[in-house]
């Protein structure tokens, strides 16, 4: 098995003498479906959980965890087996803790878990989530192979470019800093009685 890069969202559960191995990358991200379908998934899964929608939840859960694993997590999230008479096979963890984990998956695929940075006033919601973006702006910036780039989690590419690009927030004044500054110099060349 791969070494596990916990700071970049990967796990490993061992159960039964098996290890199952759980990457949040932005190829599995893509698994979970359309744009607008993955960034549905994060909102009901970091949304109200409610007895209308629990099962739901779950259900977003296991797919997470299934899109994630390197190979087949059935026993992790339960499963219906036999031919004639169909039998449901209990998950060997509990929901609370498939619900945690899913969460954890998506947090480092999708946003990242890296310490707040100053950001624009301007940043803007997106109800689409398109890894490929990110992908290739991780080839054309970082020098990756594509292949590389999509086995990347949003957590990982973050710290890849902050490392390739620090910000540099000393530099970076605010408007009313900059104004008054700026009255300040126009007052001492005479522009400003």
């Amino acid at each position: 098995m791969k070494p596990v890069i916990t700071d970049v969202g990967e796990f490993v559960i061992h159960t039964e003498n098996v290890d199952y191995l759980f990457v949040p990358s932005f190829l599995n991200m893509t698994k979970l479906g359309k744009p607008d379908e993955i960034v549905e998934i994060f909102s009901m899964l970091f949304g109200e959980i409610n007895d209308g929608n629990f099962a739901s939840v779950i259900e977003c859960a296991d797919k997470i965890l299934e899109a994630c694993c390197t190979t087949d997590c059935s026993v992790i999230t339960g499963y219906i087996k036999g031919e004639d008479e169909l039998v449901n096979v209990e998950a060997v963890i509990p929901v609370e803790d498939k619900l945690i984990l899913s969460q954890h998956l998506l947090k480092h695929g999708l946003i990242g878990d890296v310490p707040p940075k100053k950001t624009s006033e301007d940043a803007d919601y997106s109800n689409e989530f398109h890894a490929k973006k990110f992908v290739y702006l991780a080839v054309a910036h970082l020098g990756m192979r594509e292949l590389d780039a999509w086995n990347m989690s949003m957590t990982a590419f973050q710290e890849a470019m902050e490392a390739k690009f620090p910000a540099n927030d000393k530099d970076i004044i605010s408007q009313d800093d900059y104004d008054s500054a700026m009255s300040y110099a126009d007052s001492v060349v005479g522009l400003v009685s």
